[in-house]
């Protein structure tokens, strides 16, 4: 199943520590994006602002790994963007929805 029905995964979580600080990463995925008989999401956004600066990500997930009971979720893996002469990782699996059937 392809789960493309409208849903969103939350993403919020983390960054990794650089600098002596870390940011936290909130917020949710676009709606699905269909590839095939599976789909991604894109992750969008700004850190929080932390030591005078903050980041922005623009990402895809991988496609759906699949869960029991219906559920699924996705993993992701990728860097902010250079500010304050560093950059931070953002890396983890988004919270498992289980999509309604349409």
């Amino acid at each position: 199943m392809a789960h493309t029905s409208l849903h969103v995964h939350d993403h919020t979580g983390l960054t990794t520590c650089n600098d002596e600080h870390c940011h936290i990463h909130p917020g949710v995925t676009t709606p699905p994006v269909p590839y095939g008989d599976n789909h991604y999401h894109e992750i969008i956004g700004q850190t929080t602002y932390q030591d005078g600066h903050y980041h922005s990500y623009r990402a895809n997930t991988t496609l759906a790994a699949y869960l029991p009971n219906g559920y699924h979720t996705h993993y992701a893996s990728f860097e902010t963007s250079f500010a304050d002469g560093h950059v931070h990782s953002i890396m983890g699996y988004v919270m498992p929805v289980k999509p309604e059937i349409e």
